[in-house]
């Protein structure tokens, strides 16, 4: 009887579990980390996976590997298939005493030292065989939601739009604080608009090399800033104004926490600078998930506890 699924018949579905951490990570000790394989096990299973599909799915490349085309094709496959097919062969029951599911977060520093900060401590107390793990902002961002790769992302909402069909929660609203070394010579509480843009800036480039919750209402009003200093993160950005002329616009809560690390002073924004949503987004194949659902409901707590 001929098999209506013949190619399925060359590769078991955990060997699908090491692909796709083998092609995602394009690194064999990662990988084998990531699926609690040691590295010479993982090794053999890559051997296996490309004597039964035929191609060498990694390369090296300089001190690396790179993914061969076929590679490429693969990982986006499999983004697709493995969250449904997780769900469609799993339980609905979660017990997080005894879970050992895996969470994935994108979002930038400040989700991190916000929010996903404090979701971890509660995990630890109610599921400590979860596993978490933080995927940093980038425009595929929102992709990955859609393929699976992450089950949430952490962000503004409207910047840029998520694509349709996701599901979008407000998690709050935060407003705006601008942070300048301890002993920048300004002395007022809030910067007017003329001051703020005589001004040099530093910023977080989260899209399109701006902050675009700040940049984009400036430039409706024909504005723009002086920026001379830019970075991925806020940390860094924040350590970087100490002794400086700068002036760095972060969210209020991540602005307390920079606080504590550096001599900086807090100063109100121009009140043309206004508030904004800070939301969390997933896909809605994963709505009714029962550890999913969990999951945000930790993320919902952490912020209520503030």
């Amino acid at each position: 009887m001929t098999q209506k699924f013949p190619n399925l018949s060359r590769i078991d579905l955990n060997q699908l579990l090491a692909l796709q951490a083998l092609l995602e990570e394009k690194h064999i000790t990662r990988a084998a980390v990531r699926i609690s394989l040691s590295q010479p096990a993982m090794s053999r299973v890559l051997g296996r996976l490309r004597t039964a599909l035929g191609d060498d799915l990694l390369v090296r490349s300089g001190v690396g590997y790179e993914r061969t085309p076929r590679g490429d094709r693969l990982l986006q496959e499999l983004e697709a298939l493995l969250p449904r097919l997780n769900a469609a062969i799993g339980s609905n029951d979660f017990n997080p005493a005894i879970s050992q599911q895996y969470f994935r977060v994108t979002g930038t520093d400040y989700a991190v030292a916000v929010i996903v900060s404090g979701t971890v401590r509660l995990c630890r107390k109610l599921a400590p065989g979860v596993r978490v793990e933080v995927v940093g902002w980038t425009p595929e961002s929102y992709r990955h939601i859609e393929t699976g790769r992450c089950d949430l992302a952490l962000g503004v909402g409207s910047v840029p739009t998520p694509p349709k069909g996701l599901k979008v929660e407000v998690l709050y609203q935060e407003q705006f604080i601008c942070l300048i070394s301890a002993d920048n010579p300004f002395k007022d509480k809030r910067f007017s608009l003329d001051e703020y843009l005589r001004r040099p800036h530093a910023i977080v480039a989260v899209a399109e090399g701006q902050q675009t919750m700040i940049d984009r209402p400036l430039a409706d009003l024909g504005k723009a800033r002086d920026i001379v200093f830019q970075s991925p993160y806020f940390m860094a950005t924040a350590l970087n104004i100490v002794g400086t002329d700068l002036i760095f616009t972060v969210p209020m809560r991540v602005a307390l926490e920079l606080s504590k690390l550096a001599n900086l002073r807090q100063v109100l924004p121009p009140q043309e600078i206004g508030d904004f949503p800070y939301t969390m987004i997933w896909h809605p194949r994963i709505e009714s998930d029962a550890g999913q659902a969990w999951f945000r409901d930790q993320i919902r707590g952490t912020v209520r506890r503030g």
